[in-house]
């Protein structure tokens, strides 16, 4: 929902340039390092989980849509996208436990 909402607040001229790409780009790994400091994971999980949450379910509908797709499609997509990248990590980690 970050890359969304900056990317809205950076196209009023309703170009998006290179530079507007860059920054959107930016806002997810510093959600990423909150999230790591709060939960105290590590950052390197976290951080890809956060890009290719970005990358497979919301980058789709963002640059493929029509552009009236409201703000809470993109956090349902989000949040799926999240969960279904995050499973593979959690299971690793748990397998590893318990070994």
């Amino acid at each position: 929902m970050s890359f969304i909402m900056t990317h809205d607040a950076l196209t009023t001229d309703l170009m998006f340039d290179l530079w507007e790409f860059g920054i959107t780009l930016i806002t997810p790994a510093l959600i990423a390092v909150v999230v790591a400091l709060v939960t105290k994971s590590r950052l390197v999980i976290v951080l890809a989980v956060a890009y290719l949450t970005l990358l497979i379910p919301v980058l789709g509908p963002a640059f493929g849509g029509t552009g009236s797709e409201p703000i809470w499609a993109f956090a349902v997509l989000g949040l799926i996208g999240g969960l279904v990248w995050s499973t593979p990590f959690a299971l690793s980690a748990l397998l590893r436990r318990r070994q």
